[in-house]
């Protein structure tokens, strides 16, 4: 999780500028704000980005089928008055319920690449 001064539509901006400047790409940017408002959370703004490296999502998801929730990676952004929010899973919470190392090794980079992300939005 990541809070940073920068206005919502700034702060969404420069977060699909990090994920690509990290490699990956930007799949979808999906607005979710209305339906925060019907579960009677309050914010401006609430969009979910959807990120990954195409040939790993579809190698991971033919080898792990159990990772095809949680794939393709997605960030959540948020207003909070002037400043925003981001928050993702840790992608190494995923490892504890497949114990095989490569993607141990590939969950440790989705993790070291993520962390970058998050400390540019700082």
């Amino acid at each position: 999780m990541a809070r940073t001064t920068m206005e919502f539509e700034t702060a969404l901006e420069v977060l699909q500028r990090s994920i690509e400047e990290h490699g990956y790409t930007v799949a979808h940017v999906q607005r979710c704000d209305g339906g925060m408002r019907g579960m009677g959370y309050e914010t401006d703004n609430y969009k979910t980005v959807f990120f990954g490296k195409h040939d790993e999502i579809t190698r991971l998801s033919k080898k792990y089928p159990e990772l095809i929730p949680y794939l393709p990676l997605k960030i959540v952004i948020y207003a909070e008055g002037e400043e925003s929010i981001l928050a993702i899973l840790n992608p190494i919470a995923l490892g504890e319920f497949i114990p095989d190392a490569e993607l141990q090794i590939q969950l440790q980079r989705w993790h070291s690449d993520i962390k970058s992300v998050l400390a540019d939005m700082r």
